[in-house]
């Protein structure tokens, strides 16, 4: 059973966690923490598999007390979520010994592939964007990925057309563009067209595709 720890402040938005990870992680053990001294108490008595940590916690001084944690607990899994948007800073602080960072403006579908990268021992950062969030993947490019008819379907849901409308602009059947779609929200992890137009047009899907119509047959 994973041991989890969310260290928040705000009881509205640890709620909100609790959800996302009792989704994710069926029979995880949630542990939530308000203020620094109860972050120390649970520690002391439950070692944590993953740490949700706010930047801004009561008490905390960031690097240091994360160099602190990373020392003492050198398994755990340190995942920051604050509204922090300084790339730099975010860097700092996983110099200092963070496994990852999500912004709290990011939507759930960057939270769930932020812990789930975590747990694999891999180093997300997310970054807000235009409403949405940055995932830094290095040079790992959306655009380059996708297969180019759903780069083609996912242009167009950022033009916002409905599935008819893309459905004749392609020369293709509605349940073939249902199809699609679907596959394109499984793939990008969100659950709605606006939350896939957003991802689309923060990685620059519009641009990538300026072509794209005018060179299919």
């Amino acid at each position: 059973m994973l041991n989890i720890i969310i260290a928040d402040d705000h009881p509205i938005f640890r709620a909100g966690l609790k959800a996302i990870l009792c989704d994710d992680f069926e029979h995880a053990q949630v542990h939530e923490a308000a203020d620094r001294a109860k972050l120390r108490q649970i520690l002391s008595k439950t070692p944590a598999d993953l740490l949700l940590l706010d930047i801004f916690f009561p008490g905390l001084e960031p690097e240091a007390d994360i160099q602190i944690l990373r020392k003492q607990y050198p398994l755990m899994a340190i995942l920051l979520v604050s509204m922090l948007s300084e790339r730099r800073a975010v860097e700092r602080l996983l110099r200092a010994g963070a496994n990852g960072f999500v912004s709290k403006s990011a939507p759930p579908e960057c939270m769930q592939q932020g812990l789930a990268k975590v747990m694999a021992g891999e180093r997300p950062i997310y970054l807000p964007v235009s409403g949405y969030c940055n995932i830094a993947r290095g040079d790992d490019n959306l655009a380059t990925t996708l297969p180019k008819r759903q780069l083609e379907v996912l242009r167009l849901i950022c033009k916002g057309h409905s599935n008819k409308e893309i459905a004749r602009e392609l020369s293709l059947s509605t349940s073939t563009i249902r199809a699609h779609v679907s596959a394109l929200f499984q793939k990008l992890g969100v659950s709605n067209r606006a939350a896939a137009a957003s991802f689309g047009t923060v990685h620059g899907v519009l641009d990538s595709c300026d072509g794209t119509q005018n060179g299919r047959t």
